[in-house]
C-alpha cells in the first residue's frame, strides 16, 4: 500500500534560504552592471566639458598681434607703425591744424592713435591748447620728458586712464606735433608703449609745409 509523506513533499518544494540569498545577491550585481554601463556609454557619446568651450578666437588674436613696422609719409610727417594698425578717416580740420592722421586697431579696448600737426608761429609749446591742457593739470596728467634723435620730447601720461593713454609733443620750428595713443591690449600695455617708442624713433618731418 502507498502512504504519502508530507515531509519529504514539503523539503523538495521550498527553496533553502542560502539559495534566496545568493540569487538577490546575482540580482543586485546584476542591476549595478547595467547601470554602470548605460553611464560609460553616456559619458563616452556626450561631448566633453573641453570641446564645448574650447575656442580659437585667442589663439588666432595673439597669433596675429605682431608689431611688424611700416611707413607712413605725407607732405609734413614720415614715421613708423605696426601693421596691425589701419588707416581711420580724417575728419575735417581748420587752422591751426594743417595735417591729421588717425589709425586704429580693435582689441579689448581699441588702441587710437592720433598724429595733428599745427602751424603755430610763436614756436613755443606755451600756445599749444593740448599741451597747455595738460601742463595745468597735474592731478591728472604726469610729465616726463625723454630724448630721442637729438629731440626733446615731453609725453603725457594720463593717470586716470585704465589702460595705457599718452600723449608726446614734437616741434620743427613753427610746426608742432601731438602724437596721441590711447588703448589696452589682452597681454598688457607693453605692445602699446612699444607701438609709441617705434613712432617717436622713427619720427621725420617731411619739408612741404
Amino acid at each position: 500500500m502507498y502512504y504519502y509523506d508530507a515531509r519529504v513533499d514539503t523539503t523538495l518544494t521550498i527553496m533553502p534560504k542560502s539559495h534566496k540569498k545568493k540569487l538577490l545577491i546575482i540580482g543586485i550585481l546584476f542591476v549595478v552592471f547595467v547601470i554602470g554601463l548605460l553611464y560609460i556609454d553616456k559619458k563616452w557619446t556626450q561631448p566633453t566639458a573641453t570641446n564645448v568651450v574650447s575656442s580659437p578666437y585667442q589663439i588666432t588674436k595673439q597669433a596675429t598681434l605682431n608689431l611688424i613696422p611700416t611707413n607712413y609719409s605725407d607732405k609734413f610727417v614720415s614715421f613708423n607703425y605696426p601693421t596691425i594698425m589701419t588707416s581711420d578717416e580724417t575728419p575735417k580740420f581748420n587752422l591751426p591744424i594743417i595735417d591729421i592722421v588717425n589709425m586704429s586697431y580693435p582689441d579689448a579696448q581699441s588702441w587710437l592713435l592720433s598724429v595733428e600737426v599745427s602751424n603755430i608761429p610763436s614756436g613755443t609749446f606755451y600756445d599749444n591748447e593740448a599741451y597747455q591742457a595738460r601742463i595745468i593739470n597735474p592731478t591728472t596728467y604726469q610729465l616726463s620728458q625723454v630724448t630721442i634723435n637729438g629731440m626733446s620730447i615731453p609725453i603725457f601720461t594720463d593717470k586716470t586712464a585704465s589702460g595705457y593713454s599718452r600723449v608726446a609733443f614734437l616741434i620743427s620750428g613753427n610746426y608742432q606735433a601731438t602724437v596721441s595713443l590711447i588703448g589696452d591690449d589682452t597681454s598688457g600695455v607693453g605692445p602699446l608703449a612699444s607701438t609709441m617708442a617705434m613712432i617717436l624713433n622713427s619720427w621725420q618731418w617731411q619739408g612741404a609745409y
